[in-house]
């Protein structure tokens, strides 16, 4: 019996410490982009899920129109559909972090042209979960410092 119990321990611990980690990087932006319906009004979600759904109607869709709809729906799946997010950078990657509310208030009002100007960026510690494929969810925010150095911004 204390072989099962220890079995199941380690077990869970093990799947727990894959899915999460304390990630470093810094706070980035993008001019223009929509992936989800954080900020959005009923209508326009109504309107966004009626394209969805149109989309999914088509008998030989585009590889694109796959990978929108595989997306959205994962985005459902892992309850972020609605949820704030941010671009992180780290090493040579960009990942979208979704947020909780709060955390995300702490981070909404950093402007790039200002952080640029100012030569400075926002270094972040989070402890990040990753739910399904390129699904990151943010469950603790550690730390945000404004530090110098090049804000990472793309079109």
């Amino acid at each position: 019996m204390k072989k099962i119990k220890l079995f199941f321990f380690v077990f869970i611990f093990i799947s727990c410490s894959q899915k999460e980690k304390i990630i470093e990087g810094d706070l980035a932006f993008k001019s223009v982009d929509i992936s989800n319906y954080y900020g959005l009004d009923q209508k326009s979600i109504d309107k966004f899920e009626k394209e969805l759904d149109s989309m999914r109607q088509i008998k030989n869709p585009s590889a694109n129109d796959v990978s929108v709809l595989n997306y959205f729906d994962a985005l459902k799946k892992y309850n972020v559909i609605k949820s704030p997010w941010i671009r992180l950078k780290i090493k040579d990657s960009i990942r979208k972090v979704y947020l909780k509310e709060n955390d995300f208030k702490k981070l909404k009002n950093y402007n790039s042209n200002d952080l640029i100007l100012n030569n400075k960026k926002v270094a972040l510690k989070m402890n990040i979960e990753t739910r399904g494929n390129k699904i990151y969810y943010c469950k603790e925010l550690i730390s945000v410092k404004e530090v110098y150095g090049e804000t990472y911004t793309s079109k």
